[in-house]
């Protein structure tokens, strides 16, 4: 059974991973605008709060990857700021994706009568 909500969700998380995965660390304001674009159609997409939050995390995040000094107050010994806002939006994107794929198989176990109470 298609779900265009879902569906529409994994083509914007798509875009956001094909942005932070390949690792050139470059962010310009384009691709700034372009993230938080994504971000807003993935929060329109799907009708859940967890989701949303993730997304908002990944635009501000975004934002202060770019920033000329907003990645600094995230430095570490062990990593740069820019670096540790890259394995947070990273994460986000991952718990976005998991939260789909929970919506999905909570929307065809309702679809095939199964009470929550006999999901376990």
């Amino acid at each position: 059974m298609p779900q265009p909500d879902l569906d529409e969700a994994r083509k914007q998380h798509a875009a956001l991973r094909e942005i932070f995965y390949r690792g050139d660390g470059r962010l310009d304001a384009p691709l700034v605008r372009r993230v938080e674009a994504l971000c807003r159609r993935a929060s329109a997409a799907v009708d859940d709060a967890y989701c949303q939050q993730e997304m908002r995390l990944v635009a501000g995040y975004a934002a202060e990857l770019f920033s000329e000094q907003g990645h600094h107050k995230y430095e570490s010994q062990s990593l740069s700021g820019a670096e540790f806002l890259r394995l947070q939006i990273v994460k986000a994107l991952d718990s976005f994706h998991s939260r789909l794929f929970s919506l999905d198989a909570m929307r065809r176990a309702a679809a095939m009568g199964v009470k929550p109470e006999e999901r376990a």
